[in-house]
């Protein structure tokens, strides 16, 4: 995509910050990531074997959250553009934040349903928002819910991958470039 496409010039690209809705729906998906991590890697090593449904519970029901608010963020941003990025940015930066940030979608909506489709094959069944029981995905079949817990967690690493990708990227505009990006998706 061009510059032209993305306005008449640097400044001005960024004196458009992302709307409300979508710095909601941004750091809303931050804490529910940050909340998983802290469920799915530093909880079991912290808390005793007892705790252990408890977490997985939570790991649940915090999965399917994200997959209602991460449907409901796609369905906003194919309604509402991005603001246009830097028209400075080089083309290779352009095209590797616009498919990190698609990617972030596809991961973290096929990430929760890779957890869901797992749970039901160990038998167990995911509650949205903790509390709404989701209907069953697959039948219960250990084999099966391993071989997809194995995909699951290959997409949980992925996500960590997407998630150093782009705070190096908030970093690098924010310290190095100084042009002011990152200030489009801070609150307030």
């Amino acid at each position: 995509m061009s510059a032209e496409a993305h306005g008449a010039g640097g400044a001005a690209a960024l004196d458009q910050p992302y709307d409300g809705v979508s710095r909601t729906f941004h750091w809303l998906v931050v804490a529910l990531v940050l909340m998983q991590i802290t469920l799915a890697l530093v909880l079991p090593s912290l808390l005793p074997k007892s705790a252990e449904d408890s977490i997985t519970a939570w790991h649940l029901g915090t999965g399917s959250t994200i997959l209602l608010v991460m449907l409901l963020r796609l369905g906003w941003r194919l309604a509402h553009p991005m603001p246009p990025a830097p028209s400075d940015l080089s083309a290779g930066l352009r095209i590797l934040a616009r498919t990190t940030h698609w990617a972030f979608y596809l991961v973290l909506i096929v990430l929760p349903l890779l957890g869901w489709m797992a749970a039901n094959a160990y038998g167990a069944t995911p509650r949205l928002l903790g509390l709404i029981p989701l209907p069953r995905l697959v039948a219960p079949d250990q084999a099966f819910g391993e071989a997809i817990g194995v995909v699951h967690k290959t997409f949980a690493t992925v996500l960590l991958g997407l998630i150093v990708m782009h705070v190096s990227g908030a970093l690098y505009h924010a310290f190095v470039k100084r042009d002011g990006v990152i200030r489009r998706m801070i609150p307030g």
